[in-house]
């Protein structure tokens, strides 16, 4: 038995812990890569929105005594040297997008984004309100992964790449890290079993030994 997930992992992330209790092979392997870009912002900003802690690595350049630093769970702003607003909801971008409107009023906002963002948080600004600049690019790097009993996916970029050279076994499960990679998945035809928000804390030796039937 094979469970699959779509970055790689410390040995001690509770994911590894469970295969290592579990008796089930475990490949753990990101199907992208991700470099920075040279883009600035060209207009000024009050508040700095980080959809990720990707997006903090390399939108980090931007931070500023002055300026407020917003993220979009409570998993993000742990990575942030200081946060003043963080989304309550990450399985939910369309309600986190409209908190983060009402905390912001008529501030201008800057998202610094992968060149593959998809606009959940920003779409709910005017154009005069924001400035959206691609920092990194993010790219596929698509493998063939042998078949497994269950797939987590930690991004709709992994499911592109994944879907490239894989096709899902008839059977598997399918696990969406966060509601944009659900999203994504159900736009390709492929409904996920179940969707781990980013601040939720998953007991996966029971989730997986219930499906691998161990």
């Amino acid at each position: 038995m094979c469970v699959f997930i779509s970055s790689e992992i410390a040995d001690d992330h509770p994911l590894a812990l469970a295969a290592q209790q579990g008796s089930f092979e475990l490949i753990a392997s990101s199907l992208i890569a991700f470099a920075p870009l040279s883009n600035v912002p060209t207009k000024p900003y009050d508040i700095l929105f980080f959809s990720s802690p990707r997006s903090f690595e390399f939108g980090q350049q931007f931070m500023r005594p002055e300026v407020l630093n917003a993220a979009f769970s409570q998993g993000t702003a742990k990575f942030l040297p200081r946060a003043d607003w963080h989304g309550r909801h990450p399985g939910n971008p369309a309600q986190t997008a409209l908190d983060f409107y009402t905390w912001a009023g008529n501030r201008r906002v800057l998202f610094p984004v992968s060149d593959r963002s998809l606009g959940s948080i920003s779409a709910a600004f005017p154009e005069n309100q924001k400035e959206v600049v691609p920092v990194y690019q993010t790219t596929l790097v698509p493998q063939k992964i042998k078949e497994c009993s269950i797939y987590l996916f930690t991004s709709p970029s992994n499911v592109e790449s994944f879907l490239l050279c894989n096709t899902l076994p008839s059977g598997s499960k399918v696990i969406a890290w966060g509601e944009s990679t659900r999203s994504f998945l159900s736009l390709r035809g492929i409904e996920s079993d179940f969707c781990r928000s980013d601040d939720e804390t998953v007991d996966w030796v029971t989730l997986l030994h219930t499906w691998l039937n161990l």
